[in-house]
């Protein structure tokens, strides 16, 4: 392997793997999943619709553990070169090479409609989408050690800031708007899942990282572990935010998360602007969002295509920057979600089973 293709070391640890699953999955749905599920069921039950879809993630992701070890495989571009063949697994692999740089470029959108809102009013929204995407890039051209000592630096610090804002919510919530609990029975629920499956993108970081991951170290236990604290992390902040705003008000926020800040009524002064701590700490968890979806896209391209590292960094930085430009209005990044959900659901549920069942037909037929 030449020297400028990815590091494929033992480097993660059981900790640093699960702290960079939580990293992916935590960005912009924790400031906007109760107003989503809210608003697509007209009701408060969409806590039930996580736990749910919490629970499947986690059956799929013990699969694909399964799989990996079954049939010896250390990343899915390694899997998928086995069950379809090298051609089709390089065509399959810039496939979801540039889903991870559409979610990448989807991040720093809504991470640049933030910013632009509460922050930066006068600022032109291509300015700060192109530096978002730039300092990604920067990232990325280190190693992946460097990244993940970064997520795991800054995730105390945006644990610790929501874990406050919420407490401080809390006071005022009232269960009364949170009831009654599934009056339309769990039909609406089971339909609102496709929604509660946002929460949850990400952990098909897994698929990349599972070739950088330590011998010794657990990656069951580090993607259960993930996965259980973003699903009590989603479903606290949905019945916390709900409970307090209310569901009307809630489905007509844009982000509910942050104008609960602004409901908290606390005598503290250094709470007094409580929305700006969470807004800087969110924009962080944004980011590294943004760098791990660039370094997967980056890792399947180097795997792909005989080009140097630096080159697709910088190619792949272009491409970012051209798709976080096209939508213009808030239908147009609706619809961009709407196809990266299914997206998602392609390559962490179904991809794996399928090259599971070929593998499998493969060895039995030779032998």
């Amino acid at each position: 392997m030449k020297s400028s293709h990815v590091r494929l070391s033992d480097t993660l640890t059981t900790y640093q793997l699960a702290v960079s699953l939580i990293s992916m999955m935590l960005g912009v749905g924790l400031l906007n999943l109760p107003r989503t599920l809210t608003d697509h069921l007209d009701t408060a039950d969409g806590w039930i619709s996580v736990i749910i879809a919490g629970l499947g993630m986690g059956i799929f992701y013990l699969f694909i553990i399964y799989a990996f070890k079954k049939h010896q495989v250390s990343s899915l571009d390694d899997y998928m070169s086995i069950a379809f063949g090298d051609i089709l697994n390089k065509i399959i692999s810039l496939a979801i090479a540039f889903y991870f740089l559409v979610l990448c470029g989807w991040q720093a959108v809504a991470m640049s409609e933030m910013i632009r809102y509460f922050l930066l009013e006068s600022t032109p929204y291509y300015l700060v989408i192109c530096i978002i995407i730039v300092l990604c890039a920067y990232a990325v051209y280190h190693s992946l050690p460097t990244i993940v000592r970064v997520a795991c630096f800054f995730f105390p610090i945006s644990f610790l800031v929501l874990l406050f804002v919420l407490g401080l919510g809390a006071r005022d919530a009232s269960l009364y708007n949170l009831r009654p609990v599934a009056p339309e029975g769990i039909g609406p629920i089971i339909k609102n899942l496709k929604y509660a499956l946002q929460p949850f993108q990400g952990i098909e970081l897994i698929l990349i990282l599972l070739a950088s991951v330590q011998k010794k170290a657990k990656t069951t236990k580090a993607g259960i572990g993930a996965l259980s604290f973003v699903t009590v992390f989603y479903v606290t902040t949905y019945i916390v935010v709900v409970s307090v705003l209310g569901v009307v008000e809630v489905q007509t926020v844009i982000w509910p998360t942050i104008a609960l800040t602004h409901a908290a009524d606390s005598s503290l002064l250094f709470t007094e602007r409580m929305d700006s701590f969470l807004i800087t700490t969110w924009t962080l968890q944004f980011f590294l969002t943004s760098v791990f979806s660039l370094y997967a896209a980056t890792y399947l391209l180097d795997k792909s295509l005989p080009i140097k590292r630096g080159y697709l960094i910088i190619g792949a930085t272009i491409i970012t920057c051209t798709i976080a430009l096209i939508p213009q209005t808030t239908d147009q990044i609706s619809k961009v979600s709407d196809w990266q959900q299914y997206g998602f659901a392609v390559i962490f549920m179904l991809l794996p089973i399928l090259c599971y069942v070929l593998v499998m037909i493969r060895r039995k037929v030779k032998t």
